[in-house]
């Protein structure tokens, strides 16, 4: 089963006339000012852009029910009642959950959490966890990043004498009764201005509306940014418009004197001490390791270290985390490998592979990795005796969470969104949903869907590099879904040299004036591109073609030009 080569195609949002123009009044070089023009950035929303700050944050009261949940929270608290915080397992519901127990510490008001087990409990609310937070005198219970889809549960805890106020972001699949109390900007009532809120945004906005209320101080709710970075970047939501303030602010603040010892304990453990801690640190280092446990064993282990204030505890359940991940990474390497060894050698539209042997906390990094190397919706199921957990990971153009949905009367439950589910299952019925599925697909895609895209910001002569452009760069960031990283292909680039370093290549280019010298990093060669072949062709005195990000590395007090090269082609 091959890969797929990708298309590489400019996004231009621009002409020369107009850059040149908006170069003098903005007052920005002409280069800038097409990537910002690329991310469809205008005069009206410059400024935000270059300099978000806290006060271009939306008002909370917009959105729907905001007036409604602070009200019955603030009842809670005047009548001294016993408040759950009830999150989700993954980094977003955990930072939503940390955020908000440390919001109500700070206001005085003792509250309790729970994070139901992955494994044994499943996703969102549940009756049993109800029952006992009815035993134990709860009489609000908050939701973090879950309970759009557990209406039915909801009702329940109203039954049992409780009430409920959801936080979530995830999309509607039901009628949501006009009694109920829920926090979601995709609810069809919401007319919040942003939509793409992630769970812990939809939690800060409330602690922010609360702390209207009562006159909390802004700075010390401005100490809360960084979880709130943490879970947004974590959940792979747009960077745009409020996400983008969020972790923006979130970032500056990592670490500081106001970061929860624990995540500094975590960073530490991480070994990024010492370090300037940017979107790739936040999601690619640091988020694993909070979201290990909550894969392979209980997530309130790392909601306890965002809450500990011990540096010897902090300490040890960072160093727990730690050595989780590190089994975590072991068993995802493995699924993997028995993943594709599960492959049709015909390849389908949408991908479904099943084993009764994975750990279900694992599947959806499986579901991720397929769909990356094969480009196509896939689906990885753990099967347990009768019943099977799956999680689904997809491309652009096909919403899994609607697919889904048509395909309801073979689920026992499912929830998420267009690019990514979970799905719980009859083991019976998985081979007649992969059915269902491909019918689904094969009717909404069309061949070119099945080529991955990579959009690049324009061509460039890497001559033009300067150290003070690749700085400039960085007004741009945080990168990632919605706001990319400037993406420049550069063609017949000359390989110098070339070694083999961990994980990659590390190779020495000049352009094609060899007026100056590069070092770029290549990872995963044999994938680029979809063929092992090109790997073959990296040698001395060849050419490429390559799409690449610029970086500063500095090098032992040195700072050079690093390119980052993203794909890459050997020219015909």
């Amino acid at each position: 089963m091959e890969t797929t080569r990708s298309r590489w195609i400019p996004r231009k949002n621009w002409d020369e006339e107009k850059c040149e123009f908006l170069s003098r009044k903005w007052k920005l070089s002409p280069i800038l000012v097409k990537l910002l023009l690329n991310r469809n950035i205008d005069e009206d929303q410059l400024d935000s852009y270059l300099n978000p700050s806290f006060d271009k944050l939306h008002d909370p009261f917009l959105m729907h029910d905001m007036e409604k949940a602070v009200n019955r929270i603030l009842l809670s608290v005047n009548r001294r009642e016993k408040i759950l915080i009830y999150g989700d397992y993954d980094v977003d519901g955990i930072t939503a959950t940390s955020l908000l127990l440390k919001f109500m510490r700070d206001i005085k008001v003792p509250s309790y959490y729970y994070i139901p087990h992955r494994e044994n409990e499943g996703y969102g609310l549940n009756q049993d966890a109800i029952k006992k937070a009815h035993r134990k005198g709860i009489k609000l219970i908050i939701t973090c990043d879950c309970g759009v889809s557990s209406l039915k549960e909801v009702k329940f805890a109203r039954s049992l004498g409780m009430e409920v106020v959801v936080t979530d972001h995830h999309q509607v699949e039901n009628p949501i009764p006009p009694d109920f109390t829920v926090l979601n900007p995709h609810k069809p009532a919401c007319s919040y201005p942003f939509k793409e809120l992630a769970g812990v945004g939809v939690a800060f906005k409330l602690c922010q509306a609360i702390a209207k209320k009562i006159n909390f101080p802004e700075e010390k709710l401005k100490s809360y940014l960084d979880l709130v970075a943490l879970g947004t970047l974590a959940d792979l939501v747009l960077l745009k418009d409020e996400n983008r303030v969020l972790v923006k602010l979130g970032l500056e603040r990592l670490p500081s004197s106001t970061t929860p010892l624990g995540l500094r304990a975590l960073i530490s453990t991480a070994g990024l001490s010492g370090r300037k801690i940017g979107e790739r640190e936040a999601g690619y280092i640091i988020a694993p390791r909070l979201n290990a446990c909550g894969r392979l064993s209980v997530a309130r282990t790392a909601v306890k270290l965002m809450l500990t204030e011990t540096s010897k505890e902090a300490f040890f359940l960072a160093r727990k985390l730690d050595r989780e991940n590190s089994r975590r990474q072991s068993m995802e390497k493995k699924m993997c490998e028995e993943a594709e060894k599960n492959l049709p050698e015909r390849i389908k539209s949408v991908l479904v592979v099943a084993n009764k042997n994975w750990h279900p906390g694992v599947v959806g990094l499986v579901a991720s990795y397929i769909k990356d190397k094969y480009y196509r919706p896939t689906v990885v199921f753990s099967i347990n005796e009768e019943s099977a957990r799956g999680s689904a990971r997809s491309i652009p153009g096909f919403s899994i969470f609607e697919a889904l949905n048509q395909c309801k009367h073979l689920l026992t439950s499912f929830g998420g969104h267009k690019m990514a589910a979970g799905v719980v299952l009859p083991t019976k019925n998985i081979k007649k949903l992969e059915e269902e599925l491909n019918l689904i697909a094969d009717k909404k895609l069309t061949p070119s869907d099945f080529i991955p895209s990579k959009f690049f910001d324009f061509e460039l002569d890497p001559d033009l590099l300067t150290e003070e452009l690749v700085e400039n760069l960085k007004v741009l960031s945080p990168f990632g879904p919605g706001n990319p990283a400037p993406l420049f292909l550069s063609k017949n680039l000359k390989i110098i040299s070339h070694q083999t370093i961990n994980r990659g290549i590390k190779l020495m280019l000049t352009g094609t004036k060899e007026k100056k010298k590069f070092e770029a990093l290549l990872f995963n060669p044999a994938f680029f591109n979809g063929s092992q072949y090109e790997k073959d062709k990296i040698f001395p005195g060849n050419k490429i073609d390559a799409l690449y990000f610029p970086t500063l590395n500095l090098w032992q007090g040195k700072r050079s030009i690093q390119l980052e090269i993203k794909d890459l082609s050997i020219p015909e």
